[in-house]
């Protein structure tokens, strides 16, 4: 009985703890919806459906791609674009998970838009395809630090080294102190990707000045900045080099430290509740020993804090 009580308890804490990091790294920047709604049951929403899956299997071998479902009528365009450093089963998780919040966020909607930290998704009743669009969608900026000439030449430099490497869709690297990440979804072609980067660039300057961070989200690209500790981009396990190199530096990042101390206290305290129903539950039910409910009471215990240390650990 002892044993069938732990098991329980690990499956639990196992349980957990993979909701904690899967919710972490595809989390939320910015959703969107037409205000245009089809009817349910319609070849429009099996066009949908259809298209989602297309684009989720095609993920598990690109990390961008672009479909359309055109019958006689109807027609559903959509789009992915993973980041560029990005290993191939995150980002299928990732456009998984964009499915899931779009279907959530616009269920009736005949077009939306959801962009994560680790990849962006598109769909429309129109087609989009190559179209340039340098829309703001979505800005932040860090506090302030005061103005400040040699950190302000610093973010400029990185911006125009990240702005000027035209042969590529995606872009990173630190350039001194200054972290620095770009890309572009590559329906484009590499000159709008420039014109797209360029123009984001010039605003987020303009209006994240005298920032620690910076970021500017247009409707087909996006640029973002920070000073060294920084940046906020989740860990993602993918196998690029340079992203196994930045691992340290984002371990301290205090923006994702202070969003994981959140989480994990949100979880610690959903997970103390479970373990407390599971352990009366067998007190009323199942006959279970006084050893054993000891052994729940000291988890329900222990577990908040285990939850913040390995948040600030990590």
């Amino acid at each position: 009985m002892l044993q069938q009580d732990l098991s329980l308890s690990f499956l639990i804490l196992s349980f957990m703890f993979s909701r904690l990091s899967v919710s972490t790294a595809n989390s939320n920047v910015y959703v969107q919806c037409s205000q245009l709604n089809f009817t349910s049951t319609t070849p429009y929403e099996s066009n949908v459906n259809s298209l989602f899956t297309s684009l989720l299997d095609s993920a598990s071998i690109y990390n961008f791609n672009k479909i359309e479902t055109s019958p006689q009528s109807d027609s559903v365009y959509g789009v992915f674009q993973c980041r560029g450093d990005l290993s191939s089963p995150n980002c299928k998780d990732c456009v998984a998970t964009s499915i899931s919040q779009l279907k959530t966020a616009c269920p009736m909607s005949k077009g939306g838009e959801i962009q994560l930290e680790r990849c962006f998704m598109k769909y429309d009743d129109t087609s989009f395809f190559g179209a340039q669009d340098k829309t703001e969608v979505y800005r932040s900026c860090g506090p302030s630090n005061g103005y400040n000439s040699d950190v302000s030449n610093r973010i400029d430099s990185a911006l125009a080294n990240l702005v000027g490497e035209n042969e590529q869709y995606f872009r990173g690297g630190d350039f001194g102190s200054v972290q620095g990440v770009a890309q572009c979804v590559q329906d484009l072609s590499l000159s709008d990707c420039q014109d797209c980067l360029a123009e984001a660039s010039g605003r987020l300057r303009s209006e994240c000045e005298t920032s620690t961070w910076g970021d500017m989200y247009l409707g087909k690209c996006y640029i973002r900045y920070a000073q060294q500790g920084n940046l906020n981009t989740p860990d993602d396990n993918s196998n690029s080099n340079s992203n196994k190199s930045s691992d340290k530096r984002r371990k301290k990042n205090k923006r994702w430290r202070n969003f994981g101390i959140n989480v994990a206290s949100f979880f610690g305290g959903a997970l103390a509740f479970s373990l407390t129903v599971v352990a009366v539950c067998a007190c009323n039910c199942c006959n279970t020993t006084n050893s054993t409910l000891l052994i729940y009471f000291n988890l329900i215990k222990i577990m908040p804090r285990v939850f913040l240390q390995g948040s600030i650990n990590n």
